[in-house]
């Protein structure tokens, strides 16, 4: 039988890839992440964040995506049969775990949150099989481990190698691919939007080199001219964390004119998911208004 901590370990593990795959269907549609709280039955944009967020939402008090919460995602975003039914069996995982958490332990969210904000929380667990009837929950970590390993070993094999004979003339053996399956996306970028007037606008945000950066884009009928706006966003607490950074007198000359605003360098408070939100008004004239809102990136 599981312990307490081996089920909260499977919990959070399977709420981070439910997290990975609807981000990853997302993308694969070109939707930002309001696109889901406007049509999945009773989510607001903060809910859809902390699905998003992964095991971190184990620490606030939002429903969990079960079966029926990604059925609809999949419905929404149109998923192909496969990628829907993958979503559909995390949903299914999640909500037997939690049920199994919740018959253990009245308490049982908080103190599987505190068990992930210790340094021995759960790291890297070695495959275990699902139990009967349960979908099998991917353990990334597993093939970065073995690979890690060995690496290890050839390189001590190659040392040896060379030492016995006298010499380094050992053969340099085959790099070892130490990349896990699913590389991390380090940027996020809105679809072309409708902003009023004919305009359309993009939002973009990126993290590169340990830098968040943000950007904005404008199209536009011609002999327009405009101003940019775009700053971050924080999509837990669904407001601007920056100051808006502008481009003003934007001049549209010839068909298909594209203006670009950015990237900015900006320094938001670790430990949150940020977005860029753009928006653009005619030059010169009141507030600015149009807003486009890119998917958020953790930071």
């Amino acid at each position: 039988m599981e312990t307490f901590e081996e089920l909260a370990d499977r919990l959070a593990e399977a709420l981070d890839e439910a997290a990975e795959g609807i981000r990853e269907a997302l993308r694969s549609q070109g939707r930002p992440q309001k696109h889901l709280a406007n049509r999945v039955r009773d989510a607001s944009p903060s809910l859809i964040s902390r699905w998003l967020s992964g095991s971190r939402q184990l620490a606030e008090r939002n429903r969990l995506p079960g079966a029926e919460v990604m059925r609809e995602i999949a419905k929404v975003l149109d998923l192909p049969v496969e990628r829907a039914q993958a979503l559909v069996a995390l949903g299914d995982t999640i909500d037997g775990l939690r049920k199994r958490l919740e018959a253990d332990e009245r308490g049982w969210r908080a103190r599987a949150a505190e068990r992930l904000s210790r340094p021995d929380g759960p790291a890297s667990p070695s495959y275990e099989p699902p139990s009967a009837g349960e979908p099998s929950v991917v353990r990334r970590t597993v093939s970065l481990i073995t690979a890690t390993v060995a690496a290890a070993a050839v390189g001590v094999i190659t040392f040896l190698g060379g030492v016995l004979a006298g010499r380094g003339w050992a053969p340099e053996a085959e790099p070892v691919n130490t990349t896990t399956s699913t590389p991390v996306a380090t940027e996020r970028c809105s679809p072309w939007t409708d902003a009023g007037q004919g305009v359309q606008v993009e939002a973009c945000v990126r993290i590169r080199d340990s830098r968040m950066l943000i950007r904005t884009r404008l199209r536009g009928p011609i002999g327009m001219r405009a101003d940019m706006m775009v700053q971050a966003y924080d999509t837990f607490l669904e407001k601007p964390v920056t100051k808006e950074l502008k481009c003003h007198q934007m001049s549209v000359m010839v068909a298909g004119q594209v203006h670009t605003c950015g990237w900015h360098e900006i320094r938001p408070p670790y430990g949150s998911e940020y977005s860029a939100r753009a928006g653009w008004r005619p030059a010169g004239e009141g507030v600015f208004g149009g807003f486009v809102e890119s998917a958020g990136v953790r930071w």
